[in-house]
């Protein structure tokens, strides 16, 4: 995997999320409100573990992935699985995630967002009775086949590539074996309700460990867009045509800008809350940036597996002792001044056993983002980008 640290959250889906799967608006606020504490723990987290300038990750495709699983989890199960994803005591939480994600409808070709989850379970796995029966009520229907064999790599990979419009062909390089494996993908591509200027001067950015590069400068003015800024920080929400999605871009005033810490306190920020129209300035650079981990460690310390507890395991898909083994996320995003183009797949692998004067977002040291439907509350994509050079992958 990368050594990399953007985290992104990206959600897609075969399936284009239908109005109907807007919710309202509190529904939408309190998936929001989730995803971006998810992704401000993602963040931080991931950022102590490995000290890279770049992090990608997706709680929209992670939360559909684990909710998926968490289906046939016990309760103590579904309460830990929901806890971690941020929805508190709200053990349905992660289901809201799973409905957002499945779509109703294949998504058009040229459809911005497209979502999909699936499950395939092991074909030597004895299912409980009502298994099939409780899933066909959540429209997910599984796939049974040999997780042990090569063919199962192909398959998997093969649905990935096909979820993520060929973003991402890969994310599994071995059969994943055991009891079963479930999978939240999306893709994401939109031009910008208002394209930044073409020439773009290289400018100075200063890494995370106080070096600096000469990076091209995207540059965006006037008063078509929306901003928020206090003495630390100063953010732009970037609409995209259609007015369903946006990019919240915040940076830091001075200093060595955003770091993973700072994300908690900036979570009302990446959800687009209290931005206003102004007149402002923006500059941003071009970034484009391939990752992937097993988020499996981060996630056991925010205990979404509590692997001694007595009731643990996936009682409602088998009887068999089944626990989470792997979660693997595969990431891609790519922003210039046209638009921006995102996808990310999730596999839960499983084993037995503002002010109206001129503000300018200047994100010329580390900068964070925040990519989401605004009519879901999805959290497509949120992260850090600390060297807009650093490719990953």
């Amino acid at each position: 995997m990368p050594k990399s640290t953007l985290l992104a959250g990206l959600a897609a889906s075969l399936m284009a999320l239908a109005p109907a799967h807007a919710g309202n608006a509190g529904d939408g606020k309190a998936m929001l409100t989730a995803q971006a504490g998810l992704a401000a723990e993602l963040i931080d987290r991931t950022l102590a573990k490995e000290g890279a300038a770049n992090i990608i990750v997706s709680p929209a495709s992670l939360a559909a992935a684990l909710g998926l699983a968490s289906l046939g989890a016990s309760d103590q199960g579904k309460a830990a699985i929901a806890k971690s994803l941020g929805f508190g005591g709200e053990v349905k939480g992660p289901e809201t995630v799973l409905d957002a994600m499945r779509g109703e409808n294949p998504a058009a070709a040229d459809a911005p967002l497209a979502t999909a989850v699936a499950i395939v379970f092991d074909d030597r796995l004895v299912l409980v009775p009502d298994a099939l029966a409780m899933l066909a009520g959540h429209r997910i229907k599984p796939s049974i086949e040999d997780l042990d064999g090569p063919t199962s790599v192909e398959h998997i990979n093969g649905w990935v590539k096909d979820a993520t419009r060929g973003a991402i062909p890969t994310i599994l390089d071995a059969p994943p074996g055991g009891g079963f494996i479930s999978l939240g993908a999306l893709s994401f591509k939109a031009r910008w309700k208002t394209s930044f200027d073409r020439e773009s001067p290289a400018s100075p950015f200063q890494r995370p460990d106080g070096s600096t590069v000469s990076v091209p400068m995207m540059h965006l003015a006037g008063d078509g867009q929306k901003f928020r800024s206090d003495a630390k920080f100063s953010a732009v929400d970037l609409a995209y045509t259609g007015e369903s999605y946006s990019m919240v871009v915040v940076a830091a005033r001075s200093g060595k800008g955003v770091g993973g810490a700072d994300l908690k306190a900036l979570a009302s920020w990446l959800q687009g809350e209290k931005f206003e129209p102004a007149k402002g300035e923006i500059f941003l650079p071009r970034f484009s940036l391939n990752d992937g981990r097993d988020l499996m460690p981060v996630l056991n310390a925010m205990g979404v597996a509590p692997e001694k507890a007595k009731h643990a395991g996936f009682p409602g898909f088998t009887r068999e002792n089944i626990r989470l083994s792997h979660v693997l996320q595969k990431t891609m995003i790519r922003v210039d001044e046209n638009g921006t183009e995102a996808a990310a797949a999730t596999a839960v692998i499983t084993e037995r056993s503002i002010d109206p004067k001129l503000i300018r977002v200047v994100a010329d040291a580390r900068f964070a983002f925040a990519l989401r439907n605004t009519r879901t509350g999805l959290l497509l994509a949120a992260g850090l980008i600390g060297d807009p050079l650093l490719a990953g992958e």
